[in-house]
């Protein structure tokens, strides 16, 4: 544990296991407390107790927000999907009606070129 590197520090003002368990707890949870913080076991469990509350606090709303925002773009991706296939299906049958049509303009222009071809 990283607390247990702090504690063995030459020359540090963290003293015992339970203040550099403090400092950890205190430096993973970005609170970072600078002149004033709880000084006794009870209030630096209050505070402990707090932070992790937060920090799931936070989570949650993240992952609400997350969570919504990735529903949102399944809608409009399945919304795109849909008009894409929409799109396709009249390209596909107006592609056949202008094949259909060319190949009738084929057929009659055989059978002027044979017309016109002297005998």
């Amino acid at each position: 544990m990283v607390s247990l590197a702090v504690l063995d520090a030459p020359d540090s003002s963290i003293t015992t296991f339970g203040e550099a368990v403090w400092r950890m707890l205190t430096t993973i949870s970005t609170v970072g407390y600078g002149d004033r913080y709880p000084t006794t076991f009870e209030g630096r469990v209050v505070a402990a107790t707090l932070m992790v509350a937060g920090i799931a606090l936070l989570g949650v709303v993240t992952a609400s927000i997350a969570s919504w925002f990735v529903e949102n773009l399944r809608r409009a991706s399945a919304q795109v999907s849909e008009e894409v296939e929409d799109t396709a299906e009249q390209a596909y049958a107006q592609l056949a009606e202008v094949l259909a049509e060319l190949r009738a303009v084929t057929v009659r222009l055989d059978a002027l070129e044979r017309d016109r071809r002297p005998s």
